[in-house]
């Protein structure tokens, strides 16, 4: 969304591409050119152990702001998760148990702690769970209190529930409610933190709205939901799926290396969005490098990309070692890696059973296809044979970008 506003805040925000929809802009750029402290939420269900990278633009654009004054509230959705989102969602979600939940939310909850400041700075970040006052709700008074304000005519007409409508796909009694329950967070934030402003994910828009108008319907004042837009390649694709699977953002899921590696081998068409978003590199000088694009010289900004957006997600990383890693992937002396992924296997291993156990392919049958299309190498060396075997550490690679370790043992 290309927007002029007043707040030079806004105007940096709409031309490095973080605001796709506002609800109302006048109001959200009259807040940003006033004198009163903003504050922001920003929710996180945890639906699984980890963030993955959809969740990375929200924190980008949290440190943002929080280091410009903006106070952050973060939502661990303790009660929301316990639902699910049905958000373009084909089907139900699966239901998740509460220990599982709490289990998702610790892990997720002591990522955010890396990523966000939370104490010891001047402007930190609120941390709550969201099943503090929710699970205090009281059914018959919510139904009484807040029933008569929300539209099931309008909740019908919200994409993320008329496109499951009319594909003819179940949505229960119990997603439905999602909408009420994040609505009714926004309200408890705007009663209880004076919260005006709610940023989230494109696909959360629906729920926005609803907080939005719970807002104005129960108190005549008005609150005001952004949202980002999803991050998605050139081909419209949406960006963090591998042939592994996920990009997540903990480093026992994916390995510092492997998610450097993601963002360094990236089309050369999605950089300089990429940079806009997660560099502080002033705009101007980054739409150059779409001069780039299909150039050698691109690799060199996608160095800085992969190194610039590591160290956002893992702060302790050792990026030198990484790019020395890098590097030496196409050394003459490819064992002397560090940071990739290593799997121990038996000493006398068949090459498409190794490739199955390290995740390179995922059937013997798969395997045996890379082997024929001449894409399997050891240690730089082309697999011509299904009956190669490894006797002694290696590097096993598919392709040009995917590379392990193995190390075999005796």
């Amino acid at each position: 969304m290309k927007t002029e506003f007043l707040s030079p805040i806004l105007n940096d925000l709409s031309r490095r591409g973080f605001i796709y929809q506002i609800t109302d802009s006048k109001a959200l750029d009259d807040l940003f050119c006033g004198n009163e402290e903003i504050v922001l939420y920003v929710g996180f269900d945890p639906t699984a152990k980890s963030l993955h990278i959809g969740h990375l633009l929200w924190i980008r654009l949290i440190n943002k702001l929080q280091a410009l004054g903006i106070k952050p509230i973060i939502i661990a959705g303790g009660a929301t998760s316990k639902i699910g989102d049905p958000t373009w969602k084909d089907k139900e979600r699966v239901m998740l148990d509460y220990v599982t939940v709490l289990d998702n939310m610790n892990s997720i909850i002591s990522k955010l702690k890396k990523l966000i400041k939370f104490e010891n700075c001047d402007n930190p970040a609120i941390l709550l769970n969201n099943d503090d006052w929710i699970s205090k709700i009281n059914y018959m008074e919510f139904l009484r209190d807040y029933g008569p304000l929300f539209s099931v005519n309008k909740m019908l007409s919200m994409d993320s529930v008329s496109n499951r409508l009319e594909r003819r796909q179940h949505l229960s009694f119990l997603e439905f409610n999602y909408m009420l329950l994040q609505a009714y967070d926004f309200l408890y934030l705007f009663e209880n933190y004076n919260c005006k402003l709610q940023i989230g994910g494109a696909d959360q828009w629906s729920n926005m709205i609803s907080g939005t108008d719970l807002i104005r319907r129960k108190t005549g004042k008005i609150a005001i939901g952004m949202s980002m837009p999803l991050l998605t390649n050139g081909n419209g694709k949406k960006m963090g799926k591998t042939e592994k699977g996920a990009v997540w953002m903990d480093e026992n899921l994916m390995s510092p290396f492997d998610f450097w590696q993601y963002w360094r081998n990236v089309d050369d068409r999605d950089v300089v969005k990429l940079m806009k978003l997660f560099s502080d590199i002033d705009v101007d000088e980054i739409e150059k490098f779409d001069l780039l694009v299909g150039k050698k010289e691109m690799n060199e900004i996608k160095i800085v990309l992969a190194d610039t957006i590591t160290k956002l997600v893992h702060p302790e990383v050792d990026l030198k070692n990484i790019n020395n890693s890098a590097k030496g992937l196409f050394s003459e002396n490819p064992l002397e890696l560090e940071s990739i992924e290593t799997f121990e296997l038996e000493k006398g291993i068949n090459i498409c059973k190794a490739l199955v156990l390290a995740n390179m392919a995922n059937s013997l049958t798969a395997a045996r296809r890379l082997i024929d299309g001449k894409g399997v190498k050891i240690n730089k060396q082309v697999v011509d044979t299904y009956d190669k075997i490894i006797n002694c550490d290696s590097i096993l690679s598919v392709g040009k970008k995917k590379f392990v370790k193995v190390k075999v043992l005796d």
